[in-house]
């Protein structure tokens, strides 16, 4: 009888709980797409991937952790980290094209273009090989599958928290390069780094921290001379922490990349519109200014820390940089 009790079956059970919950209140936005309110974007790919992989990858789990007889537990973890991977590498790639095309602060520099491709390439590469080592069989001591040696995943954690590290590091210096980040779009993309870091760091650093360590950690040790489906793994202590953090990790990385994906998509069509309609101006001695966007407040701060020639450019890049943002994420017309 499966103990209901049991630490891991709780944490399938929350995970579950909490991918449902993230799927099914956001699906509205997919329907946009199936319904023909907003036009397809080959983003929506990866949005889309990202989403089912961590579903996938709960449902996996719970079934994993709820079984009353012996199952095929090299398949059961293959299957379980190749969605989790695949929801990793596309939420990843959503943080690389943010940084490469949708800020489009680094004025698309070639230089920053290889880092961010390099580093999701590298990536990729890393969780493609946790995927082909990871080994698990059954336990009868256990009831369920154990994993051979934990710690060897190691190296595909820590590449990935610093690889994805690096590309919030890459987005916020080019945010804080520009001079547009007091306004719109830019303040709007500056807010969501720091929130995205913040949450990259309670999500991410644990697992890394934790399976670094190693907490008494020793080899996991098997019968020799036995074929894998007939091998006993003996479950050291190191193990539950070794395992603990990394699936929040993931929901983290996948809830985070893709509500920031859907929050710039609807942050370009509620201020731009459909077709990037042009607002009202004023004319001034050096250029022309939205009237929507100037701040008439008597003492404003802004209005002294800018001349309005330096505003006018400002507002002027943003509205460029929004029409390249817009290729990926806006929606035609009904």
């Amino acid at each position: 009888m499966v103990n209901f009790h049991d630490p891991d079956v709780i944490r399938a059970d929350f995970e579950m709980n909490l991918s449902s919950w993230d799927f099914v209140t956001t699906i509205g936005f997919e329907w946009q797409f199936i319904s023909g309110k907003r036009k397809y974007r080959w983003t929506l790919l990866l949005y889309s991937f990202s989403r089912i992989g961590a579903l996938g990858n709960a449902i996996c789990n719970l079934v994993g952790f709820n079984v009353r007889h012996a199952i095929n537990c090299q398949a059961w973890i293959t299957c379980n980290l190749i969605l989790a991977y695949t929801s990793f590498g596309c939420a990843s790639l959503l943080i690389a094209l943010r940084v490469e095309i949708r800020i489009a602060i680094w004025s698309h520099s070639r230089l920053v273009r290889a880092l961010t491709m390099g580093m999701w390439l590298t990536n990729v590469g890393f969780l493609f090989y946790g995927v082909i080592t990871t080994r698990s069989a059954w336990s009868e001591a256990s009831g369920g599958c154990l994993l051979e040696n934990t710690f060897q995943s190691r190296d595909n954690i820590t590449v990935t928290v610093g690889t994805d590290f690096a590309q919030l590091i890459l987005m916020l210096v080019g945010l804080l390069r520009s001079r547009q980040t007091k306004y719109g779009m830019f303040r709007h993309l500056y807010m969501q780094g720091l929130i995205w870091l913040a949450a990259a760091t309670l999500g991410e650093l644990p697992s890394a921290v934790f399976i670094n360590l190693n907490l008494n950690g020793k080899k996991v040790v098997s019968q020799h001379g036995t074929p894998w489906s007939n091998r006993v793994f003996q479950l050291w202590p190191s193990d539950p922490w070794n395992l603990m953090f990394q699936n929040l990790a993931l929901f983290t990385m996948q809830i985070c990349a893709t509500r920031m994906y859907r929050d710039l998509a609807n942050y370009n069509m509620d201020v731009y519109g459909t077709a990037f309609q042009t607002q009202p101006r004023l004319r001034t001695a050096t250029n022309t200014i939205p009237s929507n966007r100037i701040n008439t407040t008597m003492g404003s701060t802004e209005n002294w820390e800018l001349s309005l020639a330096e505003k006018s450019t400002a507002i002027d890049d943003e509205e460029a940089q929004s029409h390249k943002v817009s290729k990926l994420f806006t929606r035609d017309a009904p």
